[in-house]
C-alpha cells in the first residue's frame, strides 16, 4: 500500500511545491486487540499490559497512565490525590505557545482530571498574563468533555480525543482496522536528523513569484490519439488543441486567466475520412472549432469563475457564451471535509505557509495538520516520506544541479533536480518516467521551472495488453502527448477576480443540483 502510495503521491509534486509522498519505514505486524480499539501512537501499535481501551457512551476512552506514558509523561511525574479523587501528570520542558502571543517557549506541562468531572484542567509553567491588579498570574485551561474520566479495573480512564486535540497532538481514527491514531509530532520531529537547507533556498526561490504581481504569457498543445483494428476493419481517431495564455497572478491565490484555442479532430474508418459526419444544428462542421476560454477567482475565497466564448460550442451545448459560471471550491472541499481531515480555511492556512515560510519551518504545521485515517499512513510514515523527497541527504551533487532519485522500482524512476547559481537556487525539475518492458505502457511526466521560464510535457502510449485494460476483441492503441511552456514577468497590473460588472452569473452547484458527498465511516 505505501509502495503505491509513494508512486501516485509524488506525481502529484510535478505540479506542486510538495506532493504527500509515501514510503516510510516497512509495515509493521498488526498485533492481537486488546479492548473495543487500537491505538497506534506516533506510528506504533501500544499494548496493554493491565487496563484496555474502551468505549463508553461512543467515545474513545483509554486508560490514563498507559497512554500518557508513551506520550513522554514519566511514571513519577504522575500522581494520584484519594481524597479528591484527582489524578495529574505533568510532562517536563514542553514547547509551547504563549497565551500573550509572543514567541514560543519551553516550560513544564500539567494536565490535571477529577474522576466523575467532565472539566478537564491542563497549564504550561510560565504561561503568564497581565492579571487585574497589575500583577502577572498563571493562565489555566479548561475543557468539557462529554464523557467524565472514570475508574474501570482500578485503573483511570479518560477520553482521550478533545484533551490530545487541545495539547497539539494530532488525532485520528483509521475505521478500516478500527484504531485510534495519536501523533506526538513535537517528539517525532525531535528525532529527525534529516536537515532541508536545499528545500530553504528552493522556498526563497519561489517566494519571488509570489511577493509581486506576475503576467505569464505561453503556449499549449494536446494531441490525443485512438486506434482500433479487428476482423478486417479499422479506425483511427485524432484529437488536438492548440492554443496561447495569457495569466495575471497576486499572490499566490488571485488570477486571471485567458486563453484562445482551436480544437480539432479527424477520424478515419477503413482509410476513409468520416470527419464530415460531425455536424452542428445548422448542418455546418463545428471543426476546427475556436473556443475562448476565461478563468477568474482568489482561491482565498474558494470561489472560481469560468466562462466559455464559442459561437459553435453554444450551438452544440445550449451553453450562454455571455455568462460566467461560478464554482464554489471552498464549499466542495468543505463538504469533503470528513474525508479530508481538514476544512477549506485550514487548507488555504497550510497553502500560505508553504510560500512564506522556510522548509524546515513549514515541516511542523505540515504534519500537525495532515488527516489521520490510517495506520498505514502516520505522521512518521509522512515524515520520512519528506525527508525522501526533500532532506539534503538524499540529493547528489552534479554540477550547479543536486539531483535526488526519489523512486526507482516497478519500473517507474522519479528525479527531483533542484538547480542553482551560485549559493541561490534558480529553478527545478521534476520527471516521472516508467519502462515500458516493465510496467506494460510508456509515460513521461516532467515539469521544469529555470529562472522565469516555465515548461511542462506528459507523454502517455499504451495498447491492448500492454498497459491498457479493455474487453474489446479488437486491437487498440492509446497515445496522448501534452506540452505547456509560459514566461513570468512582474507587473503592476492586478488580476481582475470577479465577472464583468452586470455578467450572467449561474451558479454551477445550483444549475446541476447539490453533489452528494461520501462520508468518512
Amino acid at each position: 500500500m505505501k509502495r503505491t502510495l509513494r508512486a501516485l503521491l509524488c506525481a502529484g509534486m510535478t505540479a506542486a511545491l510538495l506532493c504527500v509522498p509515501a514510503l516510510a519505514a516497512e509495515e509493521a505486524p498488526i498485533p492481537a486487540k486488546q479492548g473495543d480499539f487500537y491505538v497506534m501512537i506516533n506510528g506504533e501499535y501500544v499494548t496493554f499490559p493491565d487496563a484496555v481501551p474502551q468505549l463508553k457512551e461512543g467515545r474513545s476512552c483509554l486508560p490514563f497512565a498507559a497512554v500518557f506514558e508513551q506520550l513522554g509523561f514519566p511514571q513519577d511525574g504522575m500522581t494520584w490525590d484519594a481524597d479528591t479523587q484527582t489524578v495529574t501528570a505533568v510532562k517536563p520542558d514542553v514547547l509551547y505557545s504563549p497565551s500573550n502571543g509572543g514567541e514560543p517557549q519551553r516550560g513544564d506541562l500539567t494536565v490535571q482530571l477529577t474522576i466523575g468531572s467532565k472539566e478537564i484542567r491542563y497549564w504550561y509553567e510560565n504561561d503568564l498574563i497581565a492579571g487585574p491588579h497589575g500583577d502577572r498570574v498563571q493562565v489555566n485551561n479548561t475543557l468539557q468533555s462529554e464523557v467524565a474520566p472514570y475508574i474501570s479495573g482500578g485503573r483511570t480512564y479518560i477520553p482521550f480525543g478533545l484533551l490530545a486535540d487541545a495539547l497539539g497532538y494530532n488525532v485520528g481514527w483509521d475505521s478500516t482496522v478500527g484504531a485510534v491514531l495519536i501523533d506526538d509530532v513535537d517528539a517525532i520531529l525531535a528525532a529527525n536528523t534529516e536537515t532541508y537547507e536545499l528545500m530553504d533556498q528552493y522556498q526563497a526561490y519561489n517566494r519571488t513569484f509570489v511577493e509581486k504581481n506576475q503576467k505569464v504569457t505561453g503556449k499549449f498543445a494536446m494531441d490525443m490519439a485512438v486506434s482500433q483494428s479487428a476482423e478486417g476493419s479499422d479506425s483511427d481517431i485524432t484529437f488536438n488543441v492548440t492554443g496561447d495564455y495569457d495569466m495575471i497572478t497576486a499572490g499566490a491565490t488571485a488570477l486571471e486567466f485567458d486563453t484562445d484555442m482551436t480544437v480539432d479532430a479527424t477520424i478515419l474508418m477503413n482509410g476513409a475520412d468520416m470527419s464530415a459526419m460531425l455536424t452542428a444544428p445548422d448542418g455546418t462542421s463545428p471543426l476546427p472549432m475556436e473556443l475562448g476560454f476565461s478563468m477568474r477567482g482568489d482561491m482565498a475565497d474558494g470561489v472560481l469563475y469560468f466562462n466559455l466564448d464559442s459561437q459553435k460550442l453554444t450551438q452544440l451545448a445550449g451553453l450562454d457564451s455571455a455568462a460566467w459560471y461560478k464554482l464554489d471550491m471552498a464549499a466542495i472541499y468543505d463538504e469533503m471535509s470528513a474525508l479530508t481531515g481538514m476544512n477549506y480555511k485550514q487548507l488555504m492556512e497550510l497553502s500560505a505557509a508553504s510560500v512564506e515560510e522556510d522548509f524546515s519551518q513549514l515541516l511542523p504545521s505540515l504534519l500537525e495538520n495532515m488527516p489521520l485515517t490510517s495506520v498505514e499512513f502516520t505522521a512518521s510514515d509522512y515524515l520520512a516520506a519528506l525527508n525522501l523527497l526533500c532532506g539534503d541527504s538524499h540529493f547528489v551533487k552534479s554540477g550547479a544541479n543536486y539531483v535526488n532519485t526519489f523512486l526507482n522500482e516497478q519500473g517507474v524512476t522519479g528525479t527531483f533536480t533542484i538547480s542553482t547559481n551560485g549559493s541561490q537556487v534558480n529553478g527545478y525539475a521534476m520527471e516521472l518516467k516508467s519502462d515500458p518492458s516493465l510496467t506494460g505502457a510508456e509515460m513521461t511526466l516532467s515539469a521544469s521551472m529555470k529562472g522565469n521560464k516555465l515548461e511542462m510535457a506528459m507523454d502517455v502510449a499504451a495498447s491492448q495488453g500492454q498497459g491498457l485494460e479493455t474487453e474489446l476483441p479488437a486491437q487498440v492503441d492509446v497515445s496522448m502527448s501534452l506540452t505547456m511552456d509560459g514566461t513570468y514577468q512582474a507587473t503592476t497590473q492586478a488580476p481582475a477576480t470577479q465577472p464583468p460588472a452586470g455578467a450572467t452569473v449561474v451558479d454551477l452547484m445550483e444549475m446541476f443540483g447539490a453533489v452528494e458527498i461520501p462520508t468518512a465511516a
